[in-house]
């Protein structure tokens, strides 16, 4: 097997690297160290096209394939790596499950804001009691009219503390086949952040309370 790149990924590569020495080596150090979202660095990138390198041309996105986006956030995390996750973010995790597997009317209302920079959609789904297993989630959605009433906690949520929308995972009932999934806007009634905490790279998180959030129907991934 050939791991060379190829001449246009080699091409790539060097322009991804060439563009961070020049917008990203300065400060590099001190976004490494903050908790904050670096929103100048994501409109940054959404300018450069290197947010949505993996998501189809027709929902916004650049069309190119994984190993292009692994190829940019390589290249930027030798610069900064603090700016090499938002380009992960950009690409990849739940970002990549709502340009899959959201309606037309889903990503209307959030693709634009997350390729432009403008937001982060994170992945609900570790769970006080149930780690990562998502079989043992006890996070609830039960019926309430045309839409769905959740109720329960996650932890562990990667840009929880900024996010905009949240991909959660609930149980619809029992089962493997009671499992799924909903958007949930972080200024939905009913959606509380608890206090910061931090992972080990000093990225801030904040445990996500739900309590009779409402869902519309419409928002079932």
């Amino acid at each position: 097997m050939d791991f060379q790149l190829t001449a246009e990924q080699a091409q790539f590569r060097d322009s991804v690297l060439a563009f961070s020495r020049k917008h990203l080596a300065d400060g590099a150090r001190e976004r490494a160290h903050s908790p904050e979202y670096p929103w100048d660095v994501a409109r940054l990138m959404a300018k450069q096209g290197l947010l949505g390198i993996t998501i189809p041309e027709a929902d916004g996105g650049q069309g190119g394939t994984l190993m292009d986006a692994v190829i940019a956030i390589e290249s930027v995390a030798s610069v900064c790596p603090r700016s090499a996750d938002v380009v992960q973010a950009g690409n990849f995790g739940p970002i990549r499950v709502l340009a899959e597997y959201g309606s037309a009317q889903q990503k209307s209302k959030f693709l634009k804001r997350l390729l432009g920079g403008e937001a982060v959609i994170s992945v609900g789904m570790t769970e006080p009691d149930a780690g990562s297993a998502v079989t043992d989630l006890k996070t609830s959605a039960t019926p309430d009219g045309d839409g769905w009433l959740i109720n329960g906690s996650k932890i562990f949520t990667t840009h929880s503390a900024y996010a905009e929308v949240i991909l959660t995972y609930v149980r619809f009932g029992p089962g493997v086949g009671g499992i799924g999934s909903v958007l949930v806007e972080t200024k939905a009634q009913g959606v509380r952040r608890g206090k910061p905490s931090k992972f080990m790279s000093g990225e801030e998180w904040t445990e996500l309370h739900f309590d009779n959030v409402r869902v519309p129907a419409q928002m079932v991934v």
